[in-house]
Order: C-alpha cells, then sequence, then structure tokens
C-alpha cells in the first residue's frame, strides 16, 4: 500500500515516514511511502486509488483544502492533517478526515492515526 506524506519539512516528513513504515511492519503489512515536499505536488501526483492514505502536514488553509480535494476525489482515502491549532479540526469532521492532530506530535496519538490509515 502507498502512503503519501507531504510535509514543509523534510525532518518531519522523514520521521513519518519512518513511523508508518515501521507500524506496518509491526502489522505484517508492506507499505511505501511517497514524500511530496508541498501539497501542490501532492495534489498533481494524486489520482483516486493511487493511496491508501495520506499524512497532510501543512496547516491552516492550505493543507485543509488539499486534504478536502483529496477527500472529494477519493472517499476511500484515509487522510490525517497535522496543523499547530485546532482551527479547522471541525471542518475536518466534516470532510471525513481519518484524525487531526496538534503539533507538537504525541506518539500515541500519531501511532494510533497511523493504524487507521493502515488498517481500517
Amino acid at each position: 500500500m502507498r502512503v503519501a506524506v507531504c510535509c514543509p519539512e523534510s525532518k518531519e516528513a522523514l520521521w513519518i515516514c519512518n513511523r508508518i513504515e515501521q507500524r506496518a511492519a509491526e502489522h505484517h503489512r508492506n507499505a511505501e511511502t511517497v514524500i511530496f515536499p508541498s501539497e501542490e505536488a501532492l495534489w498533481r501526483a494524486f489520482a483516486p486509488g493511487q493511496f491508501r492514505g495520506a499524512v497532510v502536514g501543512y496547516g491552516d488553509v492550505k493543507g485543509f483544502l488539499c486534504a478536502r480535494r483529496m477527500r472529494e476525489a477519493d472517499s476511500r482515502c484515509r487522510v490525517v492533517l497535522l496543523d499547530d491549532t485546532d482551527r479547522y479540526a471541525i471542518r475536518g469532521l466534516r470532510i471525513h478526515l481519518t484524525d487531526y492532530l496538534v503539533r507538537p506530535l504525541e506518539e500515541l496519538r500519531f501511532r494510533s492515526a497511523v493504524d487507521h490509515v493502515l488498517l481500517e
């Protein structure tokens, strides 16, 4: 399964990829993570059925709009949105995000979100 990771900071993107691949291995599943440097790059590469899920680390309106477009194009794609505030959390519920996490990320909450992407 493929999981898109879209974060402004490469260090955070690598950390997320490592955690996703680690959780997949713990569940005896194969996961390929694909890093995108911007939400525009992710959207250009996005096609229905191409990704099982996505972790979008661009907060504020850019990340939310990207997540919404992904959900509209592929309702089966599980999207986790990361933000510095809970400003878009209610809107995230309306578009049925898999999870909405506020930075700094808590390891257990992130693991739970990743499990929802990988296992459901």
